[in-house]
């Protein structure tokens, strides 16, 4: 089971203290479970109280088998390349990190098929040579760091400050999205230009180092990125683009853009939630009684959304620690016109049980702020 840590809400935690319970109620002789997961007090404390649990940390593990690993990994992705001092170098500077090796692999070939130049050209851009010798490299950057830098730079460099900024807006969206969504779903929460969808695809090609769709869901391929543009400007900003002397900050300001989700989800439920929003032809009916009642919500309550009334809470929750008022009008107006069809939404998703959490997650964020707005304005 990889990526345990991974798992929306602190489910990780939850599913390993079933686990464990299980396994060590239940004799299972001979039977193994391997689990990974980035560093997490809870599991660490967890895996601890029980004798049957092996820790194994991934920096015990001896340098020489790291590398001879990301050696064999290189060797099998990059046949082309074996024998060659580039594949010495890529391994020095991925530094025991397979990530950064992982990472470099799909940068240079972002198609099935490339020839060994363009692979060594692409190659030279991460400051790895033909020959071999060492490009300049940010000392201060951690090597994944300087790679992420690479690819952002290879995606947006040579843009215009607002074309720059729409695809930052897009990625920014992918990334704070409180479950992982469509390139159409995600254009939608990006604006309602009915082209943004495919600004998000664009987005999304461009950075296939990273980004990958499985199952028309946009997902990454490991969390130090979403970690590296969610950090300040110490690590995903100060990018040179284009060597013209011009820097961008690359980093998601993370309060400020669930603020552009909360005015979005708001947005979306404004402009579909309707009274009889699926045409029910009879209040007399339950659902269940109702001919096609599966195609009418598929057909009247798209993934947007969806979205938009599973999520607008949670996205104002990552608001409460701040004195803004976002998000306020929009709750009043909400409450007044809405909130109704809304539930009647709900309900035809089959997730009316969370309406109340829902409201009660709102109505905490709102007294948060009104807290905080208090003692702003009081200092």
């Amino acid at each position: 089971m990889d990526a345990l840590d991974e798992v929306e809400d602190r489910g990780g935690s939850a599913f390993l203290k079933e686990l464990l319970r299980m396994t060590d109620k239940y004799p299972l002789c001979g039977l193994k479970f391997l689990i990974t997961s980035r560093p997490d007090p809870d599991f660490v404390n967890l895996c601890s109280s029980f004798t049957s649990v092996a820790i194994c940390a991934l920096y015990d593990v001896p340098t020489d088998i790291v590398k001879a690993d990301i050696a064999t990994y290189l060797q099998a992705k990059l046949p082309k390349l074996q024998g060659t001092p580039v594949i010495n170098e890529l391994m020095h500077q991925a530094d025991g990190l397979f990530i950064f090796a992982a990472t470099a692999v799909r940068y240079i070939t972002p198609r099935p098929k490339m020839l060994i130049s363009e692979q060594i050209l692409l190659l030279g851009k991460l400051g790895i040579h033909a020959h071999g010798s060492r490009g300049s490299r940010n000392t201060n950057a951690s090597p994944i760091d300087a790679l992420y830098k690479h690819v952002m730079l290879t995606a947006f460099g040579g843009l215009k400050d607002n074309l720059l900024q729409g695809r930052l807006h897009a990625l920014h969206t992918l990334l704070c999205t409180q479950e992982r969504v469509s390139t159409s779903v995600a254009g939608e929460l990006c604006s309602n230009d009915p082209g943004m969808a495919e600004l998000v695809e664009l987005v999304v090609d461009e950075l296939h180092a990273v980004l990958y769709v499985k199952e028309d869901r946009v997902l990454w391929y490991h969390a130090s990125f979403p970690d590296f543009i969610f950090s300040h400007w110490a690590r995903s900003g100060s990018v040179f683009l284009n060597n013209d002397s011009r820097t961008v900050d690359m980093h998601c300001d993370e309060a400020a853009h669930h603020a552009h989700l909360v005015h979005s989800c708001f947005r979306v439920m404004k402009s579909h939630l309707r009274f009889n929003i699926c045409d029910l032809p009879s209040s007399f009916l339950l659902d269940s009684e109702v001919p096609n009642i599966n195609n009418r919500i598929r057909a009247n309550i798209d993934d947007s959304l969806k979205y938009s009334c599973l999520y607008w809470s949670q996205h104002l929750q990552h608001l409460a620690h701040t004195s803004s008022g976002v998000g306020l009008r929009e709750i009043g107006d909400f409450l007044q016109l809405k909130v109704l069809f809304w539930i009647e939404a709900m309900n035809l998703l089959d997730l009316r049980a969370l309406c109340t959490p829902i409201l009660q997650q709102a109505r905490e964020c709102i007294l948060k702020v009104r807290v905080l707005s208090y003692f702003v304005d009081s200092i």
